[in-house]
């Protein structure tokens, strides 16, 4: 496993790290270091780095391409579903709608997003721990979040999609 420095922060033990495979994927000029945090929205359950963390960190570096992969066609897909409810199928197809880019492969989101923050959830399925990933872009200013379990993207929505255990937990009922 790569080299990661955690500190307990105000919201439990957080960090940085460097993921190579979103190395390209900025929207700024300077590269900056994707914030790691513990617990998501349940903070009290981010403060030890437990064993089902550990595995959830092994994975973050070993898995990132298919990640990555999983990531880029879940938000591809919600843009065209958010553009489709948006739209409602009555207008012409060269119509674009202002601020969302007109992707049709995961390569037109490069210089679209980039991401800044993963989020390893207290919540598990098979030895893996959920996952939440923040992205900045350039066509919401909130950004915009994306839930997955492994490389199976569970929820793609706001910011706060990414750390909402309930998320998560639903997901597990259900996925079953």
């Amino acid at each position: 496993m790569a080299q990661l420095e955690l500190i307990r922060g105000e919201y439990g033990l957080e960090g940085e790290v460097h993921l190579p495979a979103w190395e390209n994927w900025q929207i700024e000029e300077e590269v900056r270091p994707i914030r790691l945090d513990f617990g998501g929205d349940r903070v009290d359950e981010g403060q030890e780095l437990t064993e089902s963390y550990r595995k959830a960190l092994t994975y973050l570096f070993a898995a990132q391409e298919q990640v990555k992969d999983a990531l880029l066609n879940g938000i591809l897909q919600h843009l065209a579903d958010e553009e489709a409810d948006l739209l409602g199928g009555c207008l012409e197809d060269d119509f674009s709608m202002p601020g969302l880019p007109r992707a049709q492969e995961t390569g037109d989101l490069l210089g679209e997003l980039q991401l800044e923050e993963i989020h390893v959830l207290p919540v598990e399925k098979d030895g893996l721990c959920y996952m939440g990933y923040v992205f900045g872009c350039r066509w919401d200013e909130d950004g915009l979040g994306v839930m997955v379990h492994g490389c199976r993207v569970v929820e793609v929505g706001g910011r706060d999609t990414a750390l909402l255990c309930w998320l998560a937990e639903d997901d597990l009922r259900h996925f079953h």
